[in-house]
């Protein structure tokens, strides 16, 4: 049988690459093409002639529509293709069977819920061209929602070597499978030398679930080969998230296939693999909690859930030893060692933790190392259901909308005295207090508000951070600050840094920072905040300008300062508004710490009671996993 009969037997549309392709994807006078290896933005110039950049190139489109197929085509800069568009009734042995008949040098492939960069077809042959002795390269991708914000990549190693870029495809296959992490991406992330995909013996199993068929030809194309990862500086495939469903049958169909596929391909499987959760058995856990913290603003954070778990008989601990071992341990670290916990429970550190990367924090505070994770109110739920499809924020038992633990104090006649006996003891001058409270003391910020407000009638309060010994830098500025400013000026007061914040914030009617989570922690006593948008922020080796991507809060320039401070003298409900968007940030006032602790004696096999069980979160979209 000739190769045309063969294809439409097959029932596969094939569009010969010249013929029907829309002029605006030939190529025409391309005569360099720039590459990007590794993150050194090393490029390398290659003059590519034009038996260079034509090999013939098979795309199969996996039951796509026409549509999707031409809207694809009409995006791409890579012109000589075979394109094959499979459809439903198809198998992959059709598939098989047109791959050991093509001309193609290379095979590509094309999937709904896509998309694709314009140049993925040209970048991957370019890529392989320049490694002739691979048999396949992974391109790497990106998660992206429907609106195409980019939710999370790949999170595949980065290198600009040679040496390192070249793997063997069983034993990526063995680390991806034992450690339950796809660091293979999907047929879309991918592009196999025909010569080495007709030389494959393939047996596909034909079960009900497709993802899984899929799977398996991906697998036979990797575990014999010879592969390469392709380093660009941008991705060039996104996966578009969906909407979440149960995933228990393809985690099922995954798990029989992968012990099926590994018998017969010599693939050593680890008796600790996590492809399912397998609960650790909790019951010999003792009625001990360790509270770990490394400065005072954690200590302050983990503190009412102390409170509580001593009024239930729980054996209490406070910590900075973060690496000490426990019998349960509740940590609010950007990173934390549950491991060295047989229970362990992550908070977030602050409430505008990591800003800079929102929605996903967890791409690099990952939490599925721990039990239970909670978030403080229906913002961070969002955050968190946005990203719950991917393995590294899911705790083993869930994340619960419990509430921010602080908040169970804001009304405590503990917290209200404590700020009396500070009042008396600073000896406020003016009714009206406005509270400065930093994330970080840097470039003569307190010196730009205290000069920006000394000459109104009101108190200014000075509350820094208790910056842990490796901030010496920090600490030596607040020391600098404060020996300036102490005594210097009436309405100027001090409050040490040890001091919880909710005493500072019970105290005050304003706050002024930058990009404290302070500023989201007054919204619990309903007091507005002022963030000062060009004062510079200290990270690492460089400076940049502080952000908050929040609405409520007040933003302006230190130069405007004063103005926005005398509208609020003058009128203290002229910011009512942009409080009220802060409204969705706490959750469940007044029942956090019973709820926590109500978990952890369910988990841990203390009490039956799971009627805490309504407020864990569901993700989003379905789970990004092994088979897709």
């Amino acid at each position: 049988m000739d190769s045309t009969s063969l294809k439409k037997e097959m029932q596969l549309s094939i569009i010969q690459s010249m013929e029907h392709l829309p002029p605006q994807i030939i190529l025409k006078g391309l005569s360099t093409y720039k590459l990007f290896f590794g993150n050194d933005s090393f490029f390398k110039n290659y003059a590519l002639s034009a038996s260079q950049i034509s090999p013939q190139v098979s795309l199969i489109c996996l039951n796509c529509s026409d549509n999707y197929v031409d809207e694809f085509l009409s995006r791409q800069l890579y012109s000589n293709l075979e394109v094959v568009r499979t459809l439903p009734e198809d198998s992959f042995e059709d598939i098989i069977q047109y791959i050991n008949t093509t001309d193609s040098k290379y095979l590509c492939f094309c999937e709904p819920n896509h998309q694709y960069d314009s140049s993925k077809i040209l970048d991957m042959v370019s890529f392989f061209e320049q490694t002739p002795s691979i048999d396949l390269m992974i391109a790497p991708r990106n998660f992206i929602d429907s609106f195409a914000t980019v939710i999370a990549s790949d999170g595949l190693p980065s290198s600009n070597s040679d040496e390192d870029c070249i793997f063997d495809g069983r034993h990526l296959l063995q680390n991806s499978i034992n450690n339950n992490i796809n660091m293979y991406g999907n047929l879309s992330t991918l592009i196999v030398s025909a010569l080495y995909a007709k030389k494959i013996s393939y047996d596909i199993p034909t079960p009900s679930i497709n993802a899984i068929s899929s799977l398996s030809f991906l697998f036979h194309l990797l575990v014999h080969g010879k592969g390469r990862r392709m380093y660009v500086p941008t991705n060039i495939v996104s996966t578009i998230l969906q909407p979440y469903e149960d995933d228990t049958s393809q985690k099922n169909a995954y798990r029989d296939f992968v012990n099926l596929f590994s018998l017969k391909h010599a693939i050593t499987l680890s008796s600790k693999r996590t492809d399912q959760f397998s609960f650790r058995q909790s019951s010999s856990i003792a009625k001990e909690i360790t509270f770990f913290y490394t400065d005072m603003g954690e200590y302050y954070n983990i503190q009412p859930i102390a409170d509580a778990a001593a009024k239930r008989g729980y054996k209490i601990e406070f910590s900075q030893n973060i690496t000490q071992k426990a019998e349960i341990g509740i940590y609010c670290q950007h990173g934390g060692h549950p491991e060295n916990s047989k229970f362990s429970v992550v908070l977030l550190h602050d409430l505008a933790q990591r800003h800079d990367c929102w929605p996903n924090i967890w791409n690099l505070e990952h939490w599925n190392q721990f039990d239970l994770g909670i978030v403080p109110g229906k913002f961070w739920a969002s955050l968190w259901t946005q990203c719950a499809c991917l393995y590294y924020a899911n705790p083993r038992y869930g994340t619960y909308e419990f509430g921010y633990p602080k908040s169970d104090f804001i009304a405590s006649p503990a917290l209200k005295q404590r700020a009396k006996i500070l009042r008396t003891r600073l000896n406020l001058k003016y009714k009206l207090s406005i509270l400065y409270a930093p994330s970080w003391e840097n470039d003569g910020k307190e010196d730009d508000f205290i000069r920006a407000l000394s000459s109104l009638q009101v108190n200014l309060l000075i509350k820094q951070a208790h910056w842990p010994e490796q901030y010496q830098s920090i600490i030596n500025n607040i020391k600098q600050m404060r020996a300036m400013h102490e005594y210097k000026y009436d309405n100027v007061y001090y409050i040490d840094p040890t001091e919880s914040i909710l005493t500072a914030l019970e105290l005050c009617d304003l706050v002024v920072s930058e990009e404290s989570s302070v500023m989201a922690e007054a919204l619990m006593f309903h007091k507005p905040s002022i963030a000062i948008t060009d004062w510079p922020m200290p990270d690492g080796n460089s400076t940049r300008i502080a952000s908050m991507p929040v609405d409520y809060i007040v933003k302006c320039k230190k130069t405007e300062l004063k103005d926005y401070v005398e509208k609020f003298y003058n009128n203290p409900f002229c910011y009512d508004e942009v409080l009220k968007k802060g409204e969705f940030l706490f959750s469940n006032q007044g029942h956090v710490c019973e709820d926590i602790l109500d978990a952890i004696e369910y988990f841990t096999y203390q009490k039956t009671d799971c009627g805490f069980l309504r407020k864990q979160l569901t993700p989003k979209y379905t789970t990004c996993s092994m088979w897709n």
